[in-house]
């Protein structure tokens, strides 16, 4: 496997050198945690160079040797919940016993991502998924290898693509599309990083890690790329064809204009739409394509086109079977949505009706409880090799930051969503979004609902006593009573656990964050409470690739003396995630760690550091006393301590 170039799976010649690409194998060097090149999965797949990696998953290119084809191959990887030494062995290994959970239901996710894509096998515009299989301890997925360069990467590289170009690209993926939402499945994550443009003028849509079906799903997930994602995903319900549809239309806008289109939960409806027209920015549009592109980017998803078809027409004025396309009026209560979405409808108008007759349309729609999610203290990210995605039930409709009811204790509360936040294509100043606070409707104890204080007549004669002789004189008026301001009621743990639940379900980590230091400061929750939570939090900023927010949390807990917020930190530092690349910080916190006892995973990072050199000058007498420390935990596989105890005779062998 050795005479296999890793650049483009080659066979090289004699002296190394590539005939292909001209490049030398052994000027390729993988990091510790990569596969190396000649690596054999599954007894047929040879691996080569890294095409990429995220911080779920490394895709390799790779050689299938039995049909003598290059193919990719993703290996789920969360960077967060494992490493590997591969000098060692192959397989990944979690970094506590705590993330195991997490881990195996991440992989089984990977895998079902593999067979959603399995059954798009026969739609040419879509990444074709050749095979799945678990191995040293992960999983893969095996696809066509599609050479090429994103629409991003063409953006980037020539700047705005002019619209008859990009409109002939996008024309057979659009069609594609609409075969794949008839087959039931929509994709959630269109955006240019995820259209892959062939050397044959062909565009093939990619990674469908946070693909869902259509049917049968009582709620949906969020799972979201600002800029290019509509409102539905920011609350999780009501997605369709449609969703897919203002994500490829924001697409469209991106590569005509090279702006992101602002948020969609930023953006209103009507004239204050903050959405600039792409003509305005230097787009070649008729007039017609720009307002078949801003009907398909409409805030509001009943306001949209509804599937790939109707979009197609209205671009390109024919139906996907190349007959004139007239757009069909419809009753305005009924245009929007498809079949699929009335059907939801019913059914939620249904189970509404049977709460109460009285509920107005809009609380039978949407007059479901929100439920927050639960914060772990150790809750890793994980969604299949890609977005780890929380469920929520169905939730408000989005138009102005429609108030959504929660039940709290002790106070009728009313909760505004706001938007969350991830990555966007291109490096744009991120204002921060601002929650709106929770408004408070107390009841001041008093008075019957309709009714006024009185006062006595001033004049009026006293009632009979049977006491008395002699009438008595009247007393003076007195002046009423001030009475002094109540002072403010101190938020119970319940309301401000349900506000920074609200912020952290919106992606607002910061904001979250604020409200448990309160909780902190209140008492409500202890210090080690505390570090627990920022971690959480910088684990679910870290899965929405807020790698900068995630970072700045674990720094906050490690300030704090938490030891997994110092151990995130680490890996943080260790691959440049979030702050610059720092070897040396990485091993200054997992040696702390490793003298605080912390555990098998820093132990075995330390004595590699120290055996390599790696953010410390190396050092064979420490290296010998961690791998030691390393091998008295029952973390190591047989084979993995019979290489260790290789490693440490050679270091005794230099001393």
């Amino acid at each position: 496997m050795e005479c296999i170039c890793p650049y483009c799976m080659h066979h090289l010649k004699e002296d190394g050198s590539c005939p292909c690409c001209g490049s030398k194998a052994a000027g390729y060097r993988p990091a510790s945690h990569h596969l190396p090149p000649g690596s054999i999965l599954k007894g047929r797949y040879v691996v080569g160079r890294v095409l990429g990696e995220g911080g779920f998953g490394i895709t390799y290119l790779g050689m299938d040797a039995d049909l003598e084809r290059r193919v990719a191959v993703k290996e789920y990887f969360p960077t967060c919940l494992v490493s590997r030494e591969t000098s060692l062995s192959l397989s990944v290994t979690c970094y506590t016993q705590n993330y195991q959970d997490a881990y195996e239901k991440g992989r089984s996710q990977f895998l079902k991502e593999a067979r959603t894509m399995a059954r798009l096998e026969n739609i040419p515009g879509i990444v074709q998924v050749l095979d799945h299989f678990q191995d040293n301890n992960t999983a893969y997925i095996v696809m066509e290898f599609l050479e090429g360069e994103t629409l991003k990467d063409r953006t980037a590289r020539l700047g705005r693509i002019p619209s008859g170009e990009l409109l002939e690209l996008l024309r057979p993926v659009m069609g594609a599309m609409e075969a794949m939402h008839q087959a039931g499945i929509i994709h959630r994550d269109i955006s240019p990083d995820n259209l892959m443009c062939l050397p044959s003028g062909k565009v093939k849509l990619m990674d469908f890690g946070c693909a869902k079906e259509i049917q049968g799903q009582p709620t949906q997930t969020v799972t979201l790329k600002h800029g290019f994602a509509p409102r539905e995903q920011y609350v999780g319900r009501d997605q369709g064809p449609w969703t897919d549809v203002y994500a490829l239309c924001a697409t469209i806008y991106y590569c005509l204009t090279g702006k992101v289109p602002p948020r969609s939960v930023e953006r209103q409806d009507g004239d204050e739409d903050s959405l600039v027209p792409p003509i305005q920015l230097g787009a070649e549009l008729t007039e017609r394509q720009e307002r078949a592109l801003k009907k398909g980017l409409a805030v509001r998803a009943q306001n949209r086109w509804q599937s790939m078809a109707q979009l197609y027409g209205a671009l390109y004025g024919v139906t996907l079977e190349g007959q004139p396309w007239h757009e069909r009026e419809e009753p305005s209560e009924a245009v929007g949505h498809t079949e699929f979405f009335h059907q939801q409808k019913e059914k939620t108008d249904s189970d509404a009706g049977a709460a109460g007759e009285e509920a107005s349309e809009n609380d039978r729609w949407y007059g479901r409880k929100f439920s927050s999610r639960m914060i772990a203290a150790t809750a890793a990210l994980v969604c299949a090799g890609i977005t780890l995605a929380v469920a929520l039930p169905l939730m408000g409709n989005w138009g102005d930051a429609v108030p959504i009811e929660t039940e709290q204790q002790g106070a009728n509360q009313v909760l505004s969503q706001t938007a969350g936040q991830t990555d966007t294509p291109e490096e744009v100043p991120e204002d921060s979004l601002a929650m709106p606070q929770q408004e408070e409707v107390l009841s001041d104890a008093a008075e019957p609902s309709g009714s006024e204080p009185t006062q006595p007549e001033q004049n009026a004669p006293p009632p009979a006593s049977n006491n008395q002789t002699r009438p008595q004189e009247p007393e003076p008026a007195k002046p009423p009573q001030q009475t002094a301001p109540k002072p403010a009621a101190q938020p119970t743990q319940a309301e401000l656990t349900a506000q920074a639940e609200g912020y952290a379900a919106n992606g607002q980590y910061t904001q979250a964050a604020d409200i448990y230091r309160q909780m902190n400061t209140l008492g409500y929750l202890s210090g080690g409470e505390l570090g627990e939570q920022l971690c959480s939090l910088g684990n679910d900023a870290q899965e929405d690739s807020e790698y900068e927010i995630a970072a700045q949390l674990y720094q906050q807990a490690a300030d704090m003396g938490n030891a997994l917020g110092k151990r995130l930190l680490s890996v943080c530092y260790e691959f440049g995630t979030g702050v610059s690349q720092s070897h040396e910080k990485a091993f200054q916190l997992n040696l702390e760690l490793a003298q605080e006892n912390y555990g098998a995973s820093v132990y075995y990072d330390v004595a590699a550091a120290y055996t390599d050199g790696v953010g410390t000058a190396r050092d064979p007498e420490q290296a010998i006393y961690w791998w030691n420390r390393y091998l008295d935990t029952d973390d190591p596989k047989d084979s993995t301590r019979a290489k260790i105890q290789d490693k440490i005779a050679a270091l005794e062998a230099e001393r």
